[in-house]
């Protein structure tokens, strides 16, 4: 009887979630893939089901159940909207005229329904060199799926409902990592952030990898914490495991950048090792050997370029990188061409990686004219990074001055701004790529967002507030000068504006610190 109240719930979820989305899909007659969507969603439950009970245990915290509940429901939630909504109110576009965010997932989903009805063995996704997926990890698994649970009829969804399930398991590992290393209230911030964070549901509302590799992410850093305390063994085989299942096949660079970050984590923290620690320095450098050369050989298949090994690899950074972001740039944005012109060339690249990191820039998202829903999208995901700015703002300095250079926390605060450096230098300014590289790694921003919210508190600090303050101004500043650069302020450049924000932040820190100075003088 009590094996039945348990079981009970999660069949009456499957059978709801199952038969909603089956009516939502009108790709074929009403209801008709309810067995496809039934059977994933039983699948589902049972690897939600799994990980709770490897993360949380039998009993854990009810706030947690609804978290990951919510997430789970909110990205597949938008994930059926924009597939009615974008054919209706998006661009005249082909992929989203057929109900693609991501112009990848739209090619990637194309080839991967191809695939599936083809007679070509499934295998030829990683065999085959393809432009919508150079690595064929999730081409293999999405014609995997049309083969199994669809093979007559192509319904996106059940991709969508995999890349919703895979991004809500990572509430649950942040979770797990923030409260075994960090404390308990800055995980359950840093659970919620995951949870909510529009980037991240916009991710996992469509065909895309970084749901993915940011819930390896996480696990990987759940893993370490196992390491923290001396369980090496259950910590290995969740770095390894997250990585080699969930990373390797679809982006073999993004493996090497998980080991080397969790890797470096446990040197950062050791001070002195011992013959364990060095066997398993070995290992780490084993494997990062290995995923060196899958990136090298990955890489090296990609059209017009020459050469071999790291060669190979550099010539894709620069080509591939900042220099072709800038590029695109240049002829899309009219005041980044005055700025352009009125600069240095050896200050274009600081330039446009500072306006990287401000992407996605609230203040054009909420001025800016064009489709109604597409405004709605882009002013929900500025607000999402402006709200976290702050506290990766306030976290570095704090650390340092709490706990010194060796402390985690202080490690993952530096994480956020190098990750989110090289997010900004390969994707520039590009209002896509570039938060989209910088989400992969929001379990540490959202942990380091939590750690700063508690110090913040526990030690009354003025600056996380003063930092709130001088976001917020600057925001606003800008947004006042995007309103009015036609009109009011024809001649007041973007240069004029920034010196102006620049001028106020100096002045307003300065005075912090006066402030500060006098006070403990007293």
């Amino acid at each position: 009887m009590n094996r039945l109240r348990v079981l009970l719930p999660w069949v009456i979820g499957v059978v709801g979630a199952s038969c909603v989305l089956a009516a939502v899909d009108f790709e074929a007659k009403p209801l008709s893939g309810w067995p496809a969507y039934a059977a994933l969603c039983a699948i589902s439950a049972g690897l939600i089901w799994l990980t709770w009970r490897w993360v949380v245990g039998r009993k854990g915290p009810r706030w947690l159940a609804v978290a990951l509940g919510l997430a789970l429901a909110l990205r597949m939630g938008v994930g059926v909207a924009l597939v009615y909504a974008l054919p209706r109110f998006g661009y005249d576009t082909k992929p989203q005229r057929a109900g693609y965010v991501f112009f990848d997932a739209y090619t990637r989903d194309t080839d991967a329904w191809s695939l599936a009805t083809s007679d070509e063995r499934l295998l030829t996704a990683f065999t085959e060199q393809r432009r919508s997926d150079q690595y064929g990890g999730l081409l293999f698994l999405s014609a995997l799926t049309y083969r199994l649970f669809s093979p007559e009829v192509h319904r996106p969804l059940l991709i969508v409902l995999i890349s919703a399930l895979i991004s809500s398991l990572a509430v649950m590992f942040t979770w797990g990592f923030a409260r075994l290393c960090l404390g308990q209230r800055a995980s359950i911030i840093g659970a919620w952030i995951v949870a909510l964070y529009p980037d991240a549901i916009l991710l996992g509302a469509s065909q895309m990898r970084e749901p993915f590799i940011g819930t390896a992410l996480a696990i990987a850093f759940y893993g370490y914490a196992f390491i923290r305390r001396g369980l090496f063994k259950q910590g290995l085989v969740s770095i390894l495991g997250s990585t080699v299942i969930l990373v390797l096949p679809v982006s073999p660079p993004f493996a090497f950048a998980i080991l080397g970050v969790v890797g470096l984590a446990w040197l950062w923290e050791v001070q002195r090792m011992s013959k364990r620690h060095l066997w398993l320095l070995l290992l780490l450098a084993i494997v990062a050997l290995v995923a060196i050369f899958l990136i090298i050989r990955a890489w090296s298949t990609i059209e017009n370029l020459n050469g071999s090994g790291i060669g190979v690899l550099l010539e894709w950074w620069k080509s591939a990188g900042a220099q072709w972001q800038r590029n695109l740039l240049w002829m899309q944005s009219d005041w980044f061409r005055r700025l352009f012109r009125t600069t240095p060339t050896w200050a274009h690249l600081p330039l446009v990686v500072v306006y990287g990191l401000m992407r996605p820039f609230l203040p054009a998202a909420i001025i800016d004219h064009g489709a109604p829903l597409w405004r709605a999208i882009a002013v929900w995901r500025g607000l999402g990074w402006v709200a976290l700015l702050p506290f990766l703002l306030y976290a570095p300095l704090s650390s340092l001055r709490k706990s010194g250079w060796r402390d985690l926390s202080t490690y993952l605060a530096f994480v956020v701004w190098l990750t989110a450096l090289l997010a900004s230098y390969r994707g520039a300014g590009d209002q896509w790529d570039n938060p989209r590289y910088r989400t992969v790694f929001l379990v540490v921003q959202a942990v380091v967002t939590g750690w700063a919210w508690v110090h913040a508190r526990e030690s009354r600090s003025p600056w996380l507030w003063r930092t709130i303050f001088m976001v917020g101004i600057s925001i606003t500043l800008f947004t006042i000068w995007y309103s009015e650069r036609y009109h009011w302020l024809p001649y007041f450049n973007v240069m004029h504006a920034a010196a102006v924000v620049g001028g106020f932040v100096v002045l307003f820190l300065g005075g912090s610190i006066l402030l500060d100075m006098i006070q403990a003088r007293r």
